[in-house]
């Protein structure tokens, strides 16, 4: 069983609605924590600095929540920690500072970030020689701030850098700050080929953050859209003694327009959304992905 406060929504399926929207269907759903997306339009990071973190907190107070980690925009965005383009790597490591910097303004104790932004034809080591320099540097903020970084694999479409528990822990052992350790995200692991015991096994404690969401295997769906064993991986997060947050985070890639729609002499894809995207109905989403948990949520949270 699991404490229901240990589930934590995240806002980036809801890019498309104001942040207040999120907070108060969360309130709604009985949330208490949640994982805060770091990216526009809900809250503004950059290089040179980022917005005012009083409202946001104040909002968050407001409807009774609580931050449980600060999700830094790592894929979407021209900051990347493998970008190895002058001037702009260093701009990236800034942001990623400041990142660390707002989680602390916001009560935030984790900064949870991953590995993209390499250029593909430069090869793959030069990417890593650049991500492992940037979090070291970064380590050293978070030491400053009192923040733990916690890094995650990404599935190989969104990066072709870190995607397995070898390379992750590589960089790990590589940076070697008891602020930098592991986020484990259920969609990359299994795209992977990895289960939760090599995870565990491998990192023990330097688990901190699981983003734990269905997939096929990818995609970050809602619990029993995807192909994952709900009942296996819970048990296995049980008896692993991780007591750490599960971070919803939710996010459908494609199916923008649904086919039915397709014209290809006109050369467009549609009008009209696919329904089944998250970020046209975020809540309903959150409150299926909640269903979907409540049988294993303990009454004694």
């Amino acid at each position: 069983m699991i404490e229901k406060n240990r589930i934590c929504p995240v806002n980036i399926h809801w890019r498309l609605y104001p942040l207040e929207d999120a907070f108060r269907a969360w309130q709604g759903l009985g949330f208490e924590r949640i994982e805060l997306w770091a990216g526009a339009p809900h809250f503004l990071l950059g290089w040179e600095g980022y917005q005012d973190c009083g409202p946001v907190k104040e909002a968050m107070k407001a409807r009774g929540l609580s931050p449980a980690a600060l999700l830094i925009e790592s894929v979407s965005y021209p900051f990347g920690l493998c970008c190895s383009v002058p001037g702009v790597w260093e701009k990236s490591v800034e942001y990623f500072k400041n990142g660390v910097r707002a989680a602390k303004e916001l009560g935030a104790p984790l900064a949870v970030l991953s590995c993209a932004g390499g250029l593909f034809d430069r090869g793959k080591e030069l990417a890593k020689e650049r991500a492992l320099s940037a979090l070291r540097q970064i380590a050293e903020t978070a030491e400053e701030e009192g923040v733990t970084v916690a890094v995650q694999t990404l599935a190989p479409d969104q990066s072709f850098v870190y995607n397995t528990l070898g390379e992750l822990k590589e960089l790990l052992d590589g940076v070697s700050s008891p602020r930098v350790r592991a986020c484990l995200d259920i969609c990359a692991m299994r795209t992977a080929g990895e289960t939760l015991d090599q995870w565990f096994d491998a990192l023990g404690d330097d688990i901190v953050h699981i983003h734990f969401t269905d997939g096929r295997p990818a995609g970050r769906l809602v619990w029993g859209e995807g192909l994952h064993p709900l009942d296996e991986y819970l048990k296995t997060i049980e008896e692993r003694g991780y007591r750490g947050c599960l971070g919803l985070d939710l996010n459908v890639r494609g199916n923008w327009f649904d086919p039915a729609y397709l014209d290809e002499e006109k050369g467009w894809t549609g009008r009209f959304h696919a329904p089944g995207n998250y970020w046209f109905f975020p809540e309903g989403a959150d409150s299926k992905a909640l269903e979907a948990l409540t049988p294993y949520i303990g009454k004694g949270e």
